[in-house]
């Protein structure tokens, strides 16, 4: 590498799966396995596909109904279809006696684990990189700056991955991929696509490298384009209506067109032009010096199946709550709140249509009922979980559609601040009939609700924190249709 800095990108293969199989002492490598939710519907996305479970054409995150799918359509190319047939979930044994069906295990999500797991990881890179010179971008991701750790590896950054990569697969038994770059971006794209195409050594593992100039060699003809770090379907598909089909079109559009490419995208399109070039001028100081505005926090659920009006309050009332939880554990207050109801497919009837109700065409190329939105704004900010659960009940009123059955729900927080920033309230002018005494004392009582709220609140959080988070409901959460109990043993929305 030329450059001034080298950066080293880690990423754990098919990390969930791989933990799994170690837990079994199976092979991650050469074991059949999926982790999803068998008890929740043959929908289920698989959290993570072993690589010999890929390698039968099976995505990275596909459906449960579809891994079973792919493993039926795989034996029947190998004329082992009919039931009653001995089956194997290793690659070996499947290779070596080709009368055996192929079989994979179903393991159940363990959030708790896995975020053991990827704790213990990072310990072993901190061996070799201190904290202020790592980004854990997810819980199987690592961003490294190697520039000052390299004199120790002759200056060769393929040595110092290698070394990290053994190490983690000698410890936990789960192996990886690295790439390898003279910026954050280009070492990301190095793992994510070079790597990912390469030869694996015995162990899986996969290391590349790229500069500037071997990014626009390699790559800039690369399709499809969504390939690439932050450029999805619907960018693509933007892209592509004007005839841009690759990262060198849109280096090319970027000389004398530069002003399309803003006219589509705002400022998004100066981070398209940059990735285009192979250029990212943000390295991980700059992320570690950064601290975000947040202006919202909000809380999201899909519901297990179409669910009715009541029964939907019910649960978003419980999302309320636990909105308001958070925003005292963060300090925070709320001056909005928003929500979104999502309704489900089912409510088409068999000509496409919805009485009464606007028709759109969802994320899947579905017929469904249009979402519905509402919010509202509160006399002055809180967390109170009592003044939130009020206005979520009366905006669900004035927006929902009772008739119909739903799917989806989400709540937000809006323009939230922390406590110590909220003003007082503007003391009005006196008059000549008591209602400056009596505005006063209004004011003094809401203050007092407020104050009461967040001791009772933070109260909880206490005992949540030290006993677990069903340690203290409340009757709501006991009401038809509840989640919340369930969703408390959940991490991420999966089992912990």
């Amino acid at each position: 590498m030329d450059d001034n800095r080298c950066y080293i990108a880690i990423d754990l293969k098919s990390f969930y799966a791989s933990v799994e199989c170690v837990l079994r002492g199976l092979d991650p490598l050469k074991t059949h396995l999926v982790v999803a939710d068998e008890t929740r519907t043959d929908k289920t996305i698989c959290l993570a596909v072993s690589p010999s479970l890929k390698a039968l054409g099976i995505g990275g995150r596909p459906r449960l109904f579809e891994a079973r799918q792919a493993v039926q359509a795989a034996n029947r190319r190998r004329g082992t279809a009919l039931p009653g047939r001995s089956s194997s979930c290793d690659a070996d044994a499947l290779a070596a006696n080709p009368s055996l069906a192929i079989d994979f295990i179903i393991a159940p999500p363990r959030m708790a684990l896995y975020i053991e797991y990827s704790t213990r990881i990072f310990e072993i890179y901190s061996r070799y990189a201190a904290p202020e010179d790592m980004h854990v971008y997810s819980v199987d991701e690592v961003f490294i700056d190697a520039t000052p750790y390299l004199h120790a590896y002759g200056g060769d950054p393929h040595a110092m991955a290698m070394t990290m990569i053994r190490h983690v697969l000698r410890e936990t038994g789960v192996t990886a991929t690295a790439g390898i770059g003279t910026n954050m971006y280009l070492c990301k794209i190095a793992m994510d696509i070079v790597a990912k195409r390469m030869t694996p050594d015995a162990d899986g593992v996969r290391v590349a490298a790229l500069d500037e100039t071997a990014y626009r060699r390699l790559l800039w003809a690369h399709t499809p384009i969504t390939d690439f770090w932050r450029i999805g379907s619907g960018i693509a598909r933007r892209l592509a209506d004007r005839g841009i089909y690759t990262m060198g079109d849109v280096a090319r559009m970027s000389i004398n067109h530069e002003d399309t490419l803003y006219a589509m995208f705002g400022v998004n399109a100066e981070l398209l032009i940059d990735h285009a070039w192979g250029h990212e001028p943000v390295g991980i100081a700059d992320i570690k010096a950064y601290t975000p505005s947040s202006h919202s926090i909000s809380e999201g659920q899909v519901l297990t199946e179409p669910y009715k009006s009541a029964n939907a309050l019910t649960v978003i009332l419980e999302m309320s709550q636990s909105l308001a939880l958070n925003l005292v554990a963060k300090g925070l207050v709320t001056k909005a709140i928003a929500i979104d109801i999502g309704y489900d497919v089912s409510n088409i009837s068999d000509d496409g249509s919805c009485e009464g109700v606007q028709i759109v065409i969802d994320r899947y190329g579905r017929r469904a009922p249009a979402p519905s939105h509402a919010s509202g704004t509160f006399a002055a900010p809180t967390a109170s979980a009592k003044l939130i659960c009020k206005s979520v009940t009366g905006l669900w009123h004035s927006c929902v559609h009772n008739t119909l059955t739903i799917r989806r729900l989400n709540i937000t927080a809006c323009e939230i601040l922390p406590v110590g920033e909220v003003l007082p309230a503007e003391a009005p002018q006196p008059d000549l009939f008591g209602e400056y005494i009596k505005t006063i004392a209004a004011e003094k009582n809401r203050q007092a609700d407020e104050d009461k709220a967040q001791r009772i609140q933070r109260a909880m959080l206490d005992i949540k924190t030290n006993y677990g988070k069903n340690a203290i409901l409340t009757g709501l959460n006991y009401r038809e249709g509840a989640t919340g109990r369930q969703r408390n043993r959940q991490i991420g929305g999966h089992k912990a």
